[in-house]
C-alpha cells in the first residue's frame, strides 16, 4: 500500500482517501452533528486519486460529494450521515462532484467501492 497525506493505494484496487480534519469539520457543518461522529472514519475507498480543483485548488473529498447530494437535494442529512458512519448499503453510480468551497466541477466522475468502503 502506497500512502501520502491525502490517500493510500488499496491493494486489489482504488484509492483511499484519507479523511482530514478538514473535512471532518465541514462534514459536520454541513450534516449539523459533531465532528467527532466522523472520529471512527479513516477515509473512503475511491475509483479514482483526488482531484484539485481548477478554481480554487481544493482537493476532492466526501464533503463536496457530501455538498452536492445537498444542493441536489438527492438525500437527507440522517441519510447521509448513516451512510458515512455505517457505510452505504449499495454502489454508487459514478458522477460528476462540484468543490464545496467554490461551486466548480472537478474533473471526471467519482464513484467509489462498497465493497472495500474504508477497507
Amino acid at each position: 500500500m502506497s500512502a501520502n497525506a491525502m490517500e493510500e493505494t488499496v491493494y486489489g484496487g482504488g484509492v483511499r482517501w484519507i479523511l482530514s480534519a478538514e473535512e471532518r469539520e465541514h462534514l459536520g457543518e454541513l450534516l449539523d452533528v459533531e465532528e467527532s461522529t466522523f472520529d471512527h472514519i479513516k477515509g473512503n475507498v475511491m475509483n479514482r486519486s483526488r482531484i484539485a480543483c481548477k478554481k480554487c485548488g481544493k482537493h476532492s473529498g466526501l464533503d463536496d460529494m457530501v455538498y452536492g447530494a445537498m444542493e441536489l437535494g438527492i438525500h437527507s442529512k440522517a441519510f447521509m450521515v448513516d451512510t458515512l458512519v455505517n457505510g452505504p448499503s449499495g454502489a454508487s453510480p459514478a458522477h460528476t462532484v462540484a468543490c464545496s468551497r467554490c461551486d466548480e466541477q472537478f474533473e471526471g466522475v467519482l464513484s467509489w467501492d462498497v465493497t472495500v468502503w474504508r477497507a
